[in-house]
């Protein structure tokens, strides 16, 4: 399994060098000539960036052929959280940090301007929500929610709310499976 290592910030462009565009995931996933499909790992450290990169990385790892396990080294925050939830399995190490929060965008104009920049972020929330309702396990309303209040998670937190399938200890292995997961009587049987 090959192991592609990424930390920075996810942005469309290289700005100042520490950046992880969606080329450049392309190209490390996928290879120069399209000649990869091996199972792949991803470890993955990212206090986020922007949305539309992030999709579009997430929408690549999910078309990828070979199978995509992923794992948070450190942070996983804002935009990185959305391309994450591709990965086939996905995972955090035990002093990893997880933040989902509403989308942000710098404005400026007359009121009509301003207001289009609202109706742009009230839209990039819900195809975010349309991205975390695809793995993890709250009620969309809950997940909306805990993103305007800017929610910070450690590694059990997320696993706990569906956000990751496990926790684990690069050196030594899972220590923390989705089959672990507690599942309450009364929840289960309201679903």
């Amino acid at each position: 399994m090959r192991t592609l290592n990424l930390n920075g910030y996810i942005d469309e462009e290289v700005w100042y060098g520490d950046e992880i565009t969606p080329a450049m995931l392309h190209d490390a996933l996928y290879g120069e000539n399209e000649e990869f499909s091996d199972d792949v790992c991803i470890i993955l450290n990212s206090y986020g960036g922007s949305c539309n990169a992030a999709t579009r990385m997430h929408d690549d790892i999910r078309a990828y052929p070979g199978k995509v396990h992923l794992v948070f080294s450190g942070t996983a925050a804002s935009a990185a959280t959305v391309l994450a939830m591709a990965a086939d399995r996905l995972e955090m190490t035990p002093g990893s940090m997880w933040m989902i929060h509403d989308p942000s965008v710098f404005a400026f104009g007359n009121e009509h301007d301003l207001n289009e920049a609202i109706r742009m972020l009230k839209t990039c929330k819900e195809s975010i929500l349309n991205v975390y309702a695809c793995r993890c396990h709250k009620d969309r309303n809950e997940v909306a929610a805990m993103m305007t209040e800017t929610t910070w998670m450690d590694s059990h937190k997320a696993h706990a709310d569906g956000f990751v399938d496990g926790i684990v200890d690069i050196g030594s292995g899972i220590i923390n499976a989705a089959c672990d997961r507690t599942v309450v009587l009364k929840d289960a049987q309201a679903k």
